[in-house]
């Protein structure tokens, strides 16, 4: 059983890295290659933002599709590697309890594993329900595209100051309303998650404290107990740091543009 599930896990990890490419190459191949990538999501955001509109053009809506598949992929495989890692840990703390108990630091990594996979669940999830914005931080940090450049400096003048003539752009609050609900959604996520871990842990404490318990059921006890109100405190920061975003769209945006495309040597905006 933990050895089908050892083999389990690592088929995931490995699926995690290579599945998403490989599905999508018949569809969207182009995109699987970074640098492809990043030129295309240049120059969409360009013409998005000189469209004047707030509907996606095509190229955008193109991207878009790709990079929501790529990650709802993505949250098929981590959603399986979270069952497959928790039941690799009840596994091997049931067999720490019951036979070997050098394998206590097994059952911990393997516990440690089920959070891990579950805070990359939450990123996907994110990445999933709002793949626009989780496509921004791919932005080249150069580019010989003038245009590019000029659309990021726009962007960012109309972000710092809200007199500037482009801080109306049908674009701009489009994005900022995208911004929102992409951080409002893993609010949900991870305070629901986090509900549920400090649940855990208040209830893992309680059988701890009552009766009469061995050794080795007060570590795993005190182990998962441990864990899980650590899991919980970081899940509340992420909440509080995501409803911070949420509610201060403009600066988490211009923070990931303020690094974004600048201007090469010799490249003159169009």
């Amino acid at each position: 059983m933990i050895g089908l599930l050892l083999t389990a896990g690592a088929a995931l990890v490995t699926a995690f890295v290579l599945a998403p490419a490989a599905l999508l190459e018949p569809t969207f191949g182009a995109y699987n290659n970074d640098a492809t990538r990043q030129d295309a999501l240049g120059r969409a955001l360009a013409d998005y933002w000189r469209s004047g509109t707030a509907a996606f053009p095509a190229d955008l809506t193109t991207l878009v599709d790709y990079w929501f598949q790529w990650h709802a992929i993505k949250v098929v495989i981590s959603t399986a590697s979270v069952v497959v890692f928790a039941l690799l840990a009840t596994a091997l703390w049931r067999r720490y309890l019951r036979f070997r108990p050098w394998l206590a630091v097994a059952a911990t990594a393997a516990t440690v594993s089920t959070v891990l996979a579950t805070g990359v669940l939450v990123l996907n999830i994110q990445a999933t329900a709002v793949p626009l914005v989780a496509l921004l931080p791919l932005l080249p940090g150069r580019t010989t595209d003038g245009q590019l450049a000029q659309t990021v400096s726009e962007m960012r003048e109309a972000l710092a100051a809200p007199a500037s003539p482009h801080a109306g752009s049908p674009a701009l609050t489009a994005l900022l309303g995208e911004v929102e609900r992409y951080h409002w959604v893993t609010v949900a996520v991870a305070a629901t998650l986090m509900v549920a871990a400090a649940l855990a842990s208040a209830h893992v404490w309680k059988r701890r404290v009552g009766g009469d318990l061995s050794a080795r059921v007060k570590f795993m006890h005190s182990t998962l107990g441990v864990i899980t109100a650590l899991t919980a405190c970081l899940l509340l920061l992420m909440a509080v740091a995501s409803a911070l975003s949420a509610l201060d769209p403009a600066t988490w945006l211009l923070g990931v543009i303020g690094a974004g495309p600048t201007a090469t040597a010799g490249s003159v905006p169009s």
